[in-house]
């Protein structure tokens, strides 16, 4: 039986994930965390707790093994060295415990960055998407509504979360790969059980390459977003059946 995680664990992981998206940053050329200097001197001075988190595993992302708080609080979920049982795969929950502490370090670096991914995110569904949140709303409204979701902005704001999570799984995705860790694959497809799961993006990048997914996420800023990625996908879906075909 592995023990449960200890405040003292989490604070080394994380410092253990900074290196780690330093050196992906740097070997691989891509903007992981543009800010990682500035997050990691702010996190130096954080709070690092490992608490039992209340994990359904039937809800979207089932992989919710840890929380940011801002402005510097990281929480993991303290079972995980553990979160491989029943099937006794330890290097699983290796991996799954690295890849959590990354996912929130990279949400600490966005904050650090003033969520600008978010807010612009935000802004471009409000502007460009209008038809969508419409029919969106639509819909929740013949259902009985939502207490969460009571005008498009806030509907828009969900949105702009989803894939500001996607991204950021994707980012996490990206260092786990570089460095080789084991069952990446198998914990990755857990993660396709889902309306805007974030291995569209691994998609995108099979066609189009690993710079251009990342120009998506810092060139496009504002102009992109879940639809869009969406979209995309489905092109290249299309594109590929039609080579088939023929």
């Amino acid at each position: 039986m592995r023990r449960d995680l200890s405040d003292g664990d989490v604070r080394r992981i994380v410092e253990d994930s900074i290196d780690m998206i330093s050196e992906a940053q740097s070997q691989l050329n891509l903007s992981v965390a543009p800010h990682l200097s500035k997050t990691k001197n702010r996190l130096k001075t954080g709070n690092f707790k490992a608490i039992r988190l209340n994990n359904k595993r039937s809800k979207k992302y089932a992989m919710d093994f840890g929380s940011f708080i801002p402005p510097a609080t990281i929480i993991l979920d303290k079972r995980l060295p553990s979160s491989d049982h029943p099937l006794d795969m330890p290097d699983y929950a290796e991996t799954l415990t690295a890849y959590s502490a990354i996912h929130e370090v990279v949400h600490a670096d966005d904050h650090t960055g003033g969520d600008k991914l978010l807010l612009e995110t935000r802004k471009h569904i409000i502007r460009v998407h209008q038809d969508k949140l419409e029919k969106s709303m639509s819909i929740i409204m013949q259902e009985g509504g939502s207490s969460a979701i009571k005008n498009f902005g806030d509907l828009a704001s969900l949105w702009a979360v989803q894939y500001v999570d996607m991204v950021t799984h994707y980012r996490s995705y990206v260092v786990l790969r570089h460095k080789k860790y084991p069952k990446l694959d198998e914990l990755w497809s857990r993660l396709r059980n889902d309306y805007f799961p974030p291995n569209l993006f691994t998609c995108i990048e099979l066609s189009k390459g690993t710079e251009y997914v990342f120009s998506l996420f810092n060139d496009l800023i504002g102009e992109y977003c879940l639809i869009e990625a969406l979209d995309e996908y489905k092109e290249i879906k299309d594109k590929d059946a039609c080579s088939y075909t023929v």
